[in-house]
């Protein structure tokens, strides 16, 4: 769909709205009244760069504290309906959510009241509307039905360009999500802990447990980056229950049992006590192998990851601090 500048083309509307002789208007009364709406496909809730027009959206336009349906249209490939020759009076009008497709939810701006009248100063001639996927919370996101396209909002724990699976993981609160498959949205690129996020994608699950299916993120801010939880080896296998399923964690204090290479992964083997947890060292993380001796204490800062057999494991990123050696 082509882009539009739609408060230009709702300008350039609202010019044609004085009084009937600079319309050109028979003294009957009538003039237009104008529509737009557009996709907003970044999930910010204003027209940006990211967003386009958003042609065949039927509406209806209806008197105002009535309930007929005066005349219906459909948006074109501009964007726009425009209503002409609509008598004098209070309207409103309705966005049919069918004409939408069933991924669009979220219609933002239709039911406004929209006036029109012989006086150039009191005349509303045009209405903006923002169609667009629902926004959810982790929490939300984490019990929603699987393939539902959806909008989150959160702060990047660790960054798509960290793992050789591109995911990110993002945190709000108390909950924390899990994105695979993640991508920028073009043109944009950088996220790092502490980004400010929205990520559009779909509800799934992947071992076991809930995920952002092939997400596309685009930073909107930097925050404070996020703390991580303090965790025990006892605690790493069972994630506390699941709690802390994706969630950024410290493990402060383990002693290296054993190592081996998995794939292109390096797996070490951390224990307390009787308690041993899993850590994996992504491919990406270039770090000399051999200085993963086991009796080796150490400490390690990543996110938990479901191994898919009930059980979690530490993946660490690759920033300074995350794998200290003792």
């Amino acid at each position: 769909m082509r882009r539009l500048y739609l408060c230009s083309a709702l300008a350039a509307l609202a010019a044609c709205s004085n009084a009937g002789e600079k319309l050109g208007l028979p003294p009957t009364g009538v003039g237009p009244l104008g529509v737009a709406v557009y996709f907003d496909r970044d999930g910010t809730g204003n027209f940006t760069s990211f967003d386009t027009v958003f042609a065949g959206a039927r509406i209806g336009l209806f008197v105002d504290q009535g309930i007929d349906t005066v005349v219906t249209g459909s948006t074109g490939e501009d964007g726009l309906l425009v209503f002409a020759d609509v008598p004098f009076g209070r309207y409103r009008f309705g966005v049919v959510p069918g004409s939408l497709g069933d991924s669009l939810p979220v219609i933002d701006g239709d039911g406004v009241l929209l006036e029109l009248t012989a006086d150039p100063d009191s005349a509303v001639l045009g209405a903006t509307v923002r169609v667009s996927h629902a926004t959810v919370t982790l929490a939300e996101a984490r019990s929603a039905p699987a393939g539902q396209r959806v909008f989150v909002r959160g702060v990047i724990t660790s960054a798509l360009q960290y793992f050789s699976d591109s995911s990110s993981f993002l945190s709000a609160g108390n909950t924390s999500l899990r994105v695979t498959r993640s991508a920028h949205r073009p043109g944009r690129n950088g996220n790092n802990p502490g980004d400010s996020v929205i990520v559009l994608g779909t509800i799934g699950s992947q071992d076991g447990q809930p995920v952002l299916l092939g997400g596309v993120i685009l930073s909107v801010a930097e925050v404070l980056a996020p703390v991580a939880s303090e965790v025990a080896v006892a605690e790493i296998p069972g994630a506390r229950g699941g709690a802390l399923d994706a969630a950024l964690v410290h493990l402060a204090e383990s002693e290296i049992a054993d190592t081996a290479t998995v794939g292109e992964d390096f797996h070490v083997w951390v224990a307390s006590g009787a308690d041993t947890a899993l850590v994996v060292i992504d491919a990406k993380i270039n770090v000399p192998r051999t200085a993963f001796a086991p009796g080796r204490e150490g400490e390690w800062r990543g996110v938990l990851v479901p191994a898919g057999d009930g059980s979690w494991f530490l993946r660490v990123r690759p920033l300074n601090g995350d794998i200290v050696l003792n």
